[in-house]
């Protein structure tokens, strides 16, 4: 079996696929994610390549111009050319740590193919503590990869995501508001858009 890396050859996306795993790797591999550290502008580089080429593009998409459109390919294949180029340090510094890989949010290959649907999360249970959190419990996880956890206040109306990289059992969420309702998913993330979520539990937070 081959080791794991991120997919580098973004040549044959169209352009819906760019938009979404090139603004993936943009977002994973920013400078707050400690497991990076890009030389020089490579970073700079290819989130200004990629951010143009999307604003470009959709000037085109909406305008019809041909000279826009015309400009738009050639921005894209900068931003494919950059991305090729941030793709490969990621491979080199993850050293195929899949955590690492995943982390970037690019897109995972394994023996030449990318990784499909991860099984389905399980959330056994979710309580309030006594510091008015939130603490959940998973059944099913995989510590190589991470998990998605999405959790809707039921009294406000608003909705909250965040992955965690670091995968355990138990996850605690906090900066709740006491009196509210919570409705919570989890799910596996495996090639970054590719979901199920889990079983939904309801939290009333004391």
């Amino acid at each position: 079996m081959n080791q794991p890396d991120i997919l580098t050859d973004a040549s044959d996306w169209n352009k819906d696929d760019f938009k979404t795993n090139g603004q993936n790797l943009v977002t994973g591999c920013a400078p707050a994610n400690p497991n990076f550290a890009f030389s020089g502008t490579t970073y700079n580089d290819f989130k200004t390549s990629f951010n143009d080429w999307v604003t470009r593009n959709s000037e085109g998409e909406i305008s019809g111009d041909h000279s826009i459109i015309d400009d738009a390919d050639n921005k894209e294949i900068t931003a494919k050319a950059n991305y090729k180029i941030i793709a490969k340090q990621v491979n080199t510094q993850a050293a195929h740590d899949k955590g690492k890989l995943l982390s970037s949010g690019g897109v995972l290959v394994e023996d030449g193919g990318a990784l499909g649907v991860l099984k389905q999360a399980v959330i056994v249970s979710a309580k309030s503590n006594n510091s008015g959190e939130i603490d959940v419990t998973l059944l099913t996880y995989d510590k190589s990869v991470g998990t998605i956890l999405t959790w809707t206040d039921l009294t406000a109306g608003t909705v909250m995501e965040h992955e965690f990289f670091a995968q355990k059992h138990i996850i605690t969420l906090d900066g709740l508001i006491s009196g509210h309702q919570y409705e919570i998913t989890a799910a596996h993330k495996g090639t970054v858009r590719k979901v199920i979520p889990s079983n939904s539990v309801k939290v009333f937070v004391s």
